[in-house]
């Protein structure tokens, strides 16, 4: 948010110099026009022809008198303004500045400000969305366990004695059953993600710790910290969630051997966590939709396009978000960011 303002104090700033400099180069034009030698010369030579007219015409003395006096006021004025000429345009100039200054930090404001409502807007929308998505999850997975554990049951009843040819076939059935369990159970995780319980938490161990820890989760991926530390309001389990549904993607993303990358990074007052990978990257077509639940590159069966959703729902609870910050076929990086939340 510093950052933001910084730069939006930076942009007006810079708009509001352009325009003095234009300013500046025209804002003497209309007062030299008035200030010229030959205009003088010119109510000089008037005020002659009227001391003249009036000796010549007597009859209208009075009316040459008030012209007279008129064009020697007028000529009064113009010495006072080339006088007090630099005065003048310093004082409209700054005017003029300070209007535009206002007005662009306003049109600045209005804009930052939509932009930040807009963004706060569609966090909301994901998250509620997401609800209404765990709630179906939940409801399926409830009314699928039962008549799929009874299925199961009744084929491994069925192949007990039975035929080489028929338990072959129930065990192919059982398989089939077995890849819609494993469905269900991704339901019930998707549908099982609670609030976070929010503890005070040191990246550097916590990131430290899951490296250890899961070195040999993923045979083809070597996990690596590259350092940075700082002391967040998060909960532990589910961030080490996040990591877990990050790393498994990278793992598929990654052809033979690779890595993926933490590092502790600071934007301005908030705290991320950059994770980079070594992958062949998304495709452009899916980068707008990343995080919609059951977007996935995977083959059939392999999965159904929910760890993405589930991260970025527990990073926005956390009050921070994830991003996808590059993809290209160098590889991946997200952002997760924390936000300003106070600790439990």
């Amino acid at each position: 948010m510093r950052r933001s303002i910084a730069f939006l104090v930076l942009a007006v700033a810079a708009a509001t110099m352009l325009f003095w400099l234009a300013i500046h180069q025209v804002s003497g034009f209309w007062l030299d026009m008035a200030l010229r030698p030959d205009v003088r010369q010119a109510l000089e030579r008037s005020m002659d022809d009227q001391k003249r007219l009036r000796a010549l015409d007597a009859e209208h003395a009075d009316d040459y008198r008030r012209r007279f006096e008129s064009t020697r006021m007028l000529l009064h004025r113009l010495e006072v303004l080339r006088m007090s000429r630099a005065q003048m345009l310093r004082r409209f100039e700054l005017l003029l500045v300070a209007s535009f200054a206002l007005a662009a930090a306003l049109a600045a404001t209005s804009v930052w400000a939509r932009a930040r409502r807009a963004q706060a807007r569609e966090r909301t929308e994901y998250l509620d969305r997401v609800a209404v998505l765990q709630e179906t999850a939940r409801r399926h997975a409830h009314e699928i366990k039962g008549p799929l554990a009874a299925a199961r049951m009744e084929l491994e009843r069925a192949a007990d004695g039975a035929p080489p040819a028929i338990r072959a076939a129930l065990e192919s059935a059982g398989d089939e059953l077995e890849r819609v369990a494993r469905f269900i159970r991704e339901h019930a995780s998707f549908a099982a993600i609670g609030a976070p319980v929010l503890r005070p938490v040191s990246l550097e161990q916590a990131i430290g710790e899951f490296c250890t820890t899961f070195a040999n989760a993923w045979p083809n991926v070597a996990l690596r910290f590259g350092g940075g530390d700082a002391t967040v309001c998060a909960d532990r389990d589910l961030l080490r969630q996040v990591l877990v549904n990050l790393c498994t993607n990278s793992a598929r993303a990654i052809d033979g051997d690779g890595a993926v990358a933490f590092s502790v990074v600071r934007r301005g007052a908030k705290i991320a966590v950059d994770v980079a990978d070594t992958g062949g990257g998304i495709a452009e077509s899916l980068r707008a939709r990343v995080f919609d639940p059951y977007v996935t590159t995977r083959r059939t069966g392999e999965g159904m396009g929910l760890g993405l959703s589930i991260s970025r729902k527990i990073m926005l609870e956390h009050g921070g978000d994830l991003e996808l910050v590059e993809s290209s076929p160098a590889g991946t990086t997200f952002r997760l960011t924390f936000g300003e939340r106070e600790c439990s």
